[in-house]
């Protein structure tokens, strides 16, 4: 079912050329940055493949990635920053962002909003709803562009390079992205380890420090 739907979002994405192929390429981003259920790698890929075939520049698929990803990760941080918790009254709201994604997502954002707003990128399921509540929950603006950024700097230009270099065989491009989804979720579970390994350390040596002067 998901190759299928991959085969025709990329046959879609594909069938436009010029500036309609961009504009319909950040179109997509942005609604993948609301939390519609569309796969944000294969729009990428989408826009690599393009660039392969000559509709667009590389370069030109690359900013259109950036822009798109980092645009509709800003909205959705802002709207929740700006109507907090009312922000799941706005229309269609509530549908996409049920409650239990969003009580999941203020865990992880309570618990380290640093690591989650870097790692999220790379959660579809998560993405959204943590960026939402990354701005309900006050997390300083700077610091959600800087981490959102440096993880869209490892995201975007992977996806679009693998549309590129797979550029005239899809079926080959599919089977990459699934090989790549792979090597990012192994990268995660390491990141997430050591991350975790590092806090615990750091806790630990923190308590010492503070019980030395007790002790003396």
């Amino acid at each position: 079912m998901k190759y299928s739907f991959s085969l025709s979002l990329i046959a879609f994405l594909t069938s436009f050329s010029s500036w309609e192929a961009y504009a319909v390429i950040l179109g997509v981003l942005l609604a993948c940055g609301f939390g519609l259920p569309l796969p944000e790698d294969i729009t990428l890929v989408s826009a690599g493949v393009l660039s392969a075939l000559g509709t667009i520049s590389l370069p030109g698929a690359l900013l259109v990635g950036f822009t798109g990803v980092l645009a509709g990760d800003s909205i959705l941080f802002f709207l929740g920053r700006k109507f907090g918790h009312k922000v799941f009254k706005l229309p269609g709201f509530k549908r996409v962002f049920t409650e239990h994604r969003i009580r999941l997502a203020e865990q992880k954002v309570v618990t380290n909003s640093k690591f989650i707003c870097f790692t999220a990128r790379f959660l579809p399921g998560l993405r959204a709803p943590v960026f939402l509540t990354a701005g309900l929950l006050g997390v300083r603006p700077l610091v959600f562009f800087v981490l959102d950024g440096m993880a869209a700097l490892i995201s975007v230009p992977t996806w679009i390079v693998v549309g590129w270099y797979f550029g005239h065989n899809i079926h080959s491009a599919l089977a990459a992205v699934k090989e790549v989804e792979g090597y990012i979720l192994a990268g995660l579970v390491v990141l997430i380890v050591g991350y975790v390994i590092w806090k615990r350390h750091r806790t630990l040596l923190i308590a010492r420090k503070s019980s030395t002067p007790g002790e003396s």
